[in-house]
């Protein structure tokens, strides 16, 4: 029987498998050496494995929650456009720690040109700040976005830390390095372009109006106006008396100062921009003036027959409304137009008096008295004097003399007002 030759491949393939068995077999079974990409042998084999220390400190676990940082500390980035007056800011390292706070201010000014001059006065102004999140809170704002009024003409628009806003901006008083973006300074915290802009054209000016209005109690109000123009009005209130205040008004606002008669006693001018609006003095309104009302007249006469009363309202008075009441006797009452006189009588007797009331009221009653030369023939006014023939020639003419004299000494001045008191003297 011929038997084929075997062939060697068999065999090498049988042992193949079964080394790859035990390559198997042998890393499961030691799986410090499977994990080991290249082991090394030991340069000294018989050396132990170190023991670990007993006092070995346990490693330190992570912090819980996010980290803080001080203003001082604090990194940011920004955006600014200083034409289009608005800016950013963005927290990278925060947030701030508790009782930490950090303000910035984006302010557009009108200016005098393009170049930076000076004085530029304050146009809008936006202002907002980063605060610290406390360990009980949860979140924090990161970016802080700012947008500002531009005026067209020329101006300067700036991006500053903290909330300090200059105005007027003069040579004198700058930002300088609070500029978001300056090399150096706090305004170095924060990395992006130059956060300030000069640019704009046509020259800025103010439109500035005064209303002046007076009340009745001597107080004045200055309404200051710009309602109109593209730059703020300076407005100054002086007095010839040394008096002065000094008012910016901004751009489309109204400023009202109120000050009362002492403040503005004397010849008042209003200046804005250095020109002058308005010059006059502090003057009540018309209808605060109170008409001048004639006083009425009065006075009365005792003669040996009545007591005779008189009354006399000139043109520019007021209409009376007055009534008589005698002692004895039924009472009178009249009305006496303004440009009219009226008059009333009482018999005479002895204890007569008349009171008045209404319009005018007298201080006390008014009393009948005899004439000092007595009454002859039917008067019986004088009261005790016996009848008689008149007395005539030298005495008579005595008589005539002294009654003019008690007329005279009879005739006094009222005060002006409805329920007025007067008083009637002989």
């Amino acid at each position: 029987m011929i038997r084929p030759k075997l062939s060697p491949r068999r065999p090498i393939v049988v042992a193949a498998a079964a080394l790859a068995g035990l390559a198997t077999a042998f890393a499961a079974s030691s799986p410090a050496l499977a994990t080991s990409p290249s082991p090394m042998p030991s340069a000294s084999p018989a050396s132990p494995a170190p023991t670990p220390s007993a006092s070995a400190s346990p490693a330190s676990p992570a912090p819980e929650g996010p980290t803080c940082v001080s203003a001082a500390n604090a990194q940011y980035t920004h955006t600014f456009r200083g034409k289009r007056g608005e800016a950013s800011i963005t927290l990278v390292n925060g947030p701030l720690c508790e009782g930490e706070e950090q303000s910035f201010a984006l302010v557009s000014y009108v200016a005098p040109s393009t170049k930076v001059e000076f004085p530029q006065y304050v146009l809008s102004k936006s202002v907002d700040k980063f605060t610290s999140v406390a360990k009980d809170e949860v979140g924090t704002r990161s970016t802080l976005k700012f947008k500002v009024e531009v005026p067209t003409c020329y101006t300067q628009v700036d991006f500053v830390f903290g909330d300090k806003i200059i105005d007027p901006l003069t040579g004198s008083d700058l930002y300088g390095n609070r500029k978001v973006g300056s090399p150096k300074g706090i305004g170095s915290q924060s990395k992006g372009p130059k956060a300030w802009y000069n640019g704009g054209g046509g020259t800025c000016e103010a439109a500035p109006e005064v209303v002046v209005e007076s009340d009745c109690t001597g107080k004045v109000t200055f309404n200051l106006i710009n309602r109109d123009g593209n730059a703020a009005a300076n407005f100054v209130i002086t007095t010839d008396k040394g008096f002065s205040k000094a008012v910016t008004v901004a751009l489309r606002s109204i400023e009202k100062v109120e000050l009362d008669a002492a403040a503005v006693d004397g010849q008042i001018t209003v200046t804005a921009n250095e020109k002058s609006l308005w010059t006059g003095t502090q003057k009540a309104p018309a209808e605060c003036q109170e008409p001048e009302v004639g006083e009425p007249e009065t006075s009365y006469e005792s003669t040996c027959d009545e007591l005779y009363l008189l009354v006399q309202n000139p043109k520019d008075g007021v209409s009376l409304t007055v009534t008589f009441t005698p002692s004895t006797g039924t009472p009178q009452t009249v009305t006496i137009e303004p440009g009219t006189n009226k008059s009333v009588q009482f018999p005479a007797s002895k204890g007569l008096t008349v009171v008045l009331t209404g319009d005018l009221e007298s201080d006390e009653p008014i009393e009948w008295t005899a004439p000092i030369s007595g009454c002859d023939g039917g008067g019986s006014g004088g009261g005790d004097q016996d009848g008689g023939l008149p007395v005539t020639g030298a005495a008579a003419g005595g008589i005539a003399a002294g009654a003019v004299a008690l007329l005279a000494a009879g005739a006094v001045l009222f005060v002006v007002a409805r329920r007025r008191r007067i008083r009637f003297t002989s």
